[in-house]
């Protein structure tokens, strides 16, 4: 594991545990860790190859996506995301959130979009299937949200080293994307503050992209019979979309892969700030990899007794063998 991962997690904690976001020291904060972790690679968090490699994703009952949950506590989140070659991440958002990514291993393009206003409504599910022409009855109630964007340039990230090969989001720009895998399998390092499972009223959205005419794109969300235009933006000529909520995608889910945590990212000060009811799930992790070492002595004290029972191994051997064969021939 190497200095630089260290790096960057103390320089997390920095910018969002220990500086709040209207401090005057946060942007510049932020700017550090966005320096860190453009020099950031796959070797530096000490993740197998095996993770990217083509011949991975070839397997017939592999998920498209693979997940590494690395850290979380209650100010900000680390993960570790593989997309299949030419898979897409759904559009989705991150909700009065900053956020970090860097890839670190492939490319990926990024399609980003700034929110300007929006509309929430409720729906059921068998009415957003009839407006794509699938009949139904029934359906489950669906708050659908309605946002109208901007588009941002798109941007292709590589693993290249450098601050430019790091994307950055706010809770005001660039907070809805969709991310594909270009050239081969792409694995991108996330930070996100806060997490999605904070005690905050916020979780992970996904939409689909409707194309509005221009005059019509100008006219701010309110309720609806109440939009109005919005201020004129003479020098913005970004494009304009409808983001329209949807339910999770079906083609969107991930293998998960334990991820073996370096002593630095669970120092005894996370124990003492958070109580016994909101442990972390990294320090649960902790946990269980403490007690599969304390479990493994039990089982080896049974197995050994079991074997003195069965007068030794060459015994249990003959007797296990001849009750498999028995079963096999009870089939």
């Amino acid at each position: 594991m190497s200095s630089l991962f260290a790096r960057v997690f103390r320089q997390a904690r920095i910018t969002f545990e220990q500086t709040a976001i209207g401090d005057a020291k946060f942007a510049g904060h932020l700017n550090t860790l966005r320096h860190l972790l453009g020099q950031l690679t796959l070797a530096d968090l000490n993740l197998d190859s095996s993770l990217v490699a083509t011949e991975t994703f070839q397997q017939p009952t592999k998920a498209p996506c693979t997940f590494v949950d690395v850290y979380e506590n209650d100010r900000f989140a680390i993960s570790v995301f593989v997309l299949r070659e030419n898979y897409t991440m759904p559009l989705h958002d991150h909700p009065r959130m900053h956020g970090l990514l860097r890839v670190i291993s492939g490319a990926v393009q990024i399609r980003s979009y700034t929110e300007l206003a929006r509309r929430d409504s409720v729906t059921t599910t068998s009415s957003m299937a009839a407006a794509d022409g699938v009949l139904g009855s029934g359906g489950s109630a669906f708050r659908q949200r309605h946002v109208l964007v901007a588009a941002e340039p798109e941007k292709i990230i590589s693993s290249s080293i450098g601050a430019d090969s790091c994307a950055l989001l706010t809770p005001d720009e660039r907070n809805y994307h969709e991310i594909t895998a270009i050239g081969g399998p792409a694995a991108f390092f996330d930070i996100l503050s806060p997490p999605y499972n904070t005690n905050q009223p916020q979780h992970i959205s996904f939409y689909r992209k409707v194309p509005v005419p221009r005059h019509l794109a100008e006219l701010e969300l309110g309720s609806p019979g109440e939009e109005k235009p919005l201020a004129p933006q003479p020098d913005d000529d970004r494009p304009r979309y409808v983001l329209e909520s949807i339910p999770n995608p079906e083609n969107y889910y991930c293998d998960t892969v334990q991820y073996e945590p370096p002593d630095f990212l669970y120092t005894d000060d996370d124990a003492d700030r958070t109580s016994e009811g909101q442990r972390k799930r990294g320090s649960k992790k902790a946990i269980s990899l403490n007690e599969r070492r304390w479990i493994s002595l039990p089982i080896v004290a049974s197995f050994a007794s079991l074997l003195q029972c069965f007068g030794g191994f060459p015994v249990l051997f003959k007797r296990l063998s001849f009750h498999a064969a028995s079963c096999v021939r009870s089939h």
